[in-house]
Formats: C-alpha cells, structure tokens, sequence
C-alpha cells in the first residue's frame, strides 16, 4: 500500500539517521530517501509490552507506516517457520525465536557506509532477508553489480518479489552464504547481514585483492562485534573492528547454545568452588573490553536471572563448565575442567595491562589456512589465535 505520507515519511528517516551520525554521504542519502521500505515490510512482528511474545503488525494496522520509518529492526520470521504468522494473526500474538528480520536502518546506513563504494564496483550480500538492503546497493550502484544470498527459499522469493516491485533486479541466489557465490565473483566488496563465528575462506578466495569484506563476527557472549577485512594475496585478510556496535542473527549453519539445558545441569551440580570476584558484573559491559573478554574466552554463553538471593550472572560452556557470579555477595561460583571466571579475570588483566585498548585498536588478521589471529594495534605478535 503507497500512499501521499511515505515520501514525507523516508524524508524524516533520512534526517534522523544524519543527525544521529548514520547518514552522510550525498549518495546514500540520496538512496534511503528514494528506496521504500514499506513495499519491503508489508508485515512484521513487534514485542509485546510484557516481553512474552510477538504482535504481529501489517498493512491494516495503524501504525504500520510509522513503524517502518523508524531506526528500529523488525522481526519478519519466528522459528524458521512462516505459518507461525497466521497463528500471530489469529490469537493476537505468538511465542517463538526470531529468525529473519529488517535490520535497522541507522545500522544499515553505518556499514553501507563503511564500505566506501565506488561507482563500478561489485557487491555480495550474505543474507537477503526483507531486500531492502539489497535494493539500496542497488540504488547505489546498477542492479547487476548486486549479488545476494538467502538461505531461505521462502524468505528468498518475498525478497525477490519485493524487489521486482521497488524496480530493482540483483541477482538473488538461494543458498549457503557462507560459501558465497563464485559464480558472481571476483566481488569488490562483501557484506554481511548475518553473523559469522569465523570469516569462511570462500569470502576471501571471491573478494579482489584489496576488497573489503564486512561482517559481523559472532560470539554469544558479546556479539556486537563489526569486523572490516581488507583481502591480501595469497589468501589472507586483515583488518579492524568497527567502534561501533552491530549485530546480527548467526547463519543458521552455526549451532547456537542451549543454554536452558546447560543451566538445568548447572543448578544440578552438587558442589562447586566458591570465593569472591575480582570483576564486578559492570566491567562485562564495558563494550571494549565485553568484546575483547568474547574473543578471548571463546565458547561460552551467558545468562541471568534473578532468584529470592539475588541476581545471578552465569557463563555456561558446551563441556559443561560453568561460573555463576552472585552480584549482592560479590561472591563466584565456579565447576568443570575449565574456570570460566578466572579466564574472564586474567582476560581483563591483560587488557588493562595493554593500557585498556578500544575494540578499534583490536586487528583480526586471517592467513591462507582460516586461522584467525587477534592483534593490538598492530604489533607483530599476536595475542590470541581466535
């Protein structure tokens, strides 16, 4: 549904992405301005007020328009299933795990941005989801400099119509997006809107030397993590984490952590050493170094809740290991082969040590073999093999 307001309404998008510092080159506003997000989210899902479950909003609802211009990211899928919409429908609400969505535009903006795009230049976009990404590339450039991939085939043929409408025509591919697209390639620049726990080889091996590649590289205990690559010869990259925040769903390749299951066993555990912290529950949020204590004490999930004794904070690992830090006491609790709460400790020693380095002072660098190797500020050494 188009209507008079739409056009106003991306107009006042576009001035507050510029004034929130999203937005600032002529071309990309020049995009936001014209590109229709409605025709790409003609339903989606809202939270509702109790945080329980999801609304479902779509064209007959009053604020649809209004929503969709605003910098706010909107569910479009839960649980890999889109008959879950029609059940929304009907009882006015649904429970589930999102898993396809439209990201922010603010967000959106930052990392189109960041990919400093030249006019003949060719683009691979990993996660297709509503299009509308896509169809600002393609706005940006020439419909066939555009390349994107959808894992979903539902998901895919939305975005594909949507985009057809909006006048544009990228190729869109049904796939992996973690083994990219050669066919299309050599590309000059990658980006992702998905989340990756590596870099996979076959993004490197399709981008121009000198390409750059962005993602965002996931960890479940800090996951606002947006890489900048620049692709070497040889088959290697490097390059530096972005100094803001981004985050995306993971590729559904990656297996996510049960973290329910884990914590039964963990409340389960007859015993488990016990003595105060030095980390305070308010250095973990710390972006700088919540995203380097994520690089560093790789594999572990977090969670908390708020029991009669007081807020607990737990990081659970897949081997079963397991700390639970009791905010009111100050006290740590820890069981397994390894000591999660000593290696966040000895992850915020170094840090400090290192003179409390931002997360752009942090350079990933990928050699011919995919293994990943955590600089700070670019001595030879590396600090960690991610």
């Amino acid at each position: 549904m188009t209507t008079p307001d739409t056009g106003r309404l991306r107009s006042r998008m576009v001035e507050t992405l510029a004034t929130d510092g999203d937005l600032a080159s002529p071309a990309w506003r020049k995009a936001f301005a014209a590109v229709p997000r409605h025709l790409f989210l003609p339903r989606f899902y809202r939270q509702t007020t109790d945080l329980a479950g999801w609304e479902p909003i779509d064209q007959h609802h009053p604020d649809w328009l209004n929503l969709v211009y605003t910098n706010q990211t909107w569910v479009t899928q839960l649980d890999h299933d889109d008959q879950r919409w029609a059940a929304a429908v009907e009882h006015g609400s649904a429970t589930g795990v999102p898993t396809s969505s439209s990201t922010a535009p603010g967000l959106m903006a930052r990392m189109l941005e960041t990919l400093a795009l030249s006019d003949y230049h060719r683009v691979l976009e990993i996660g297709t989801g509503t299009g509308y990404n896509a169809a600002l590339l393609c706005h940006r450039l020439c419909s066939d400099q555009v390349t994107t991939v959808e894992v979903d085939p539902a998901i895919a043929v939305r975005a594909q119509r949507a985009l057809t409408e909006a006048g544009f025509t990228p190729t869109v591919i049904v796939g992996d997006g973690t083994t990219g697209h050669p066919d299309g390639g050599p590309y000059d620049r990658i980006i992702a809107t998905v989340s990756v726990s590596r870099i996979p080889q076959a993004w490197i091996a399709q981008t121009k030397v000198g390409g750059v590649i962005l993602a965002n590289l996931h960890r479940e205990l800090y996951d606002g993590a947006l890489l900048r690559l620049s692709v070497a010869g040889g088959g290697g990259a490097t390059g530096r984490f972005l100094p803001g925040y981004g985050s995306f769903m993971p590729v559904r390749s990656h297996p996510l952590t049960d973290t329910g299951s884990l914590l039964d066993a963990a409340l389960a555990a007859p015993t488990a050493d016990r003595r105060p912290t030095r980390l305070a529950e308010s250095d973990l949020h710390d972006p700088d170094f919540g995203l380097l204590a994520a690089l560093l004490v790789g594999g572990v999930a977090t969670i908390g809740f708020e029991p009669d004794t007081g807020y607990q904070l737990w990081l659970l690992s897949r081997d079963g290991s397991w700390a639970c830090l009791h905010t009111t006491s100050g006290q740590i609790e820890q069981h397994g082969d390894r000591r999660l709460w000593n290696e966040l400790e000895d992850a915020h020693d170094r840090w400090r040590a290192w003179g409390r380095p931002g997360r752009d002072r942090f350079e990933v660098t990928i050699d011919a073999d995919g293994n990943h190797h955590l600089r700070i500020d670019g001595r030879p050494n590396p600090v960690a093999v991610l």
